[in-house]
């Protein structure tokens, strides 16, 4: 059985929840639950073939192919598939960093191999937290236009406004929050996709959204 993406709850760092940020905490771990089955329960071929049609898609987008930096979470359980995506990035020569959660924080390092990965938070694959590799200030890039660099983010559901639900830890939310020279792009199946998703203030929207059938930004 194909294992979900969990990981461990940040320290807080916000103001106390006002009741109606409450009552959207829990709208949120509902739906989290309801996509987290849905999800689950796309066949694995249908997965296969659509993760296929992702990767293809990705590949000839304008935002790919200006990207010097490819930023991706590494795919664990029922997730779009990212191994396709990083292997031809790499074969394209483009620099490639995947996570790595510490001490409760994410960080990015360069990978040249998916052999660079091993078992970490969770079983989740990660790279070593190397300091000499680790994403972008330590490597001395100049980031002058957000197509430059492209992240891809994983998440339980989106909806056509590009907002999205991940896995309640903050992650991705903080990252891009705290980094503007990036394109952020959200991978999931039709089946993801939802009508709207409830939202707090410090929920980051992508840029755009890419499924099997198309995408929405």
């Amino acid at each position: 059985m194909r294992q979900d993406r969990k990981l461990p709850d940040p320290p807080a760092q916000r103001a106390p929840l006002t009741a109606e940020e409450k009552a959207v905490v829990e709208e949120k771990k509902a739906l989290r639950e309801k996509m987290k089955t849905i999800r689950d329960a796309i066949p694995e071929e249908t997965r296969k073939e659509e993760d296929r049609i992702l990767t293809d898609t990705i590949l000839q987008t304008p935002f790919y192919a200006q990207a010097k930096w490819i930023l991706t979470y590494v795919s664990f359980g029922s997730e779009v598939d990212t191994h396709a995506l990083i292997r031809s990035a790499l074969k394209d020569r483009k620099r490639v960093f995947v996570p790595c959660v510490k001490d409760k924080a994410m960080d990015f390092y360069e990978i040249e191999a998916l052999t660079d990965l091993a078992p970490g938070t969770m079983g989740i694959p990660e790279p070593e937290a190397n300091p000499a590799k680790k994403f972008p200030y330590s490597l001395h890039l100049s980031l002058d236009r957000a197509e430059e660099c492209a992240v891809f983010v994983p998440g339980l559901a989106f909806d056509r406004n590009c907002h999205r639900i991940g896995y309640g830890g903050g992650y991705y939310d903080r990252f891009l929050a705290s980094f503007r020279k990036k394109m952020a792009v959200g991978l999931c199946y039709n089946e993801q996709v939802q009508e709207a998703i409830p939202c707090l203030p410090e929920d980051m929207q992508t840029d755009i959204v890419v499924t099997p059938t198309g995408a929405f930004f």
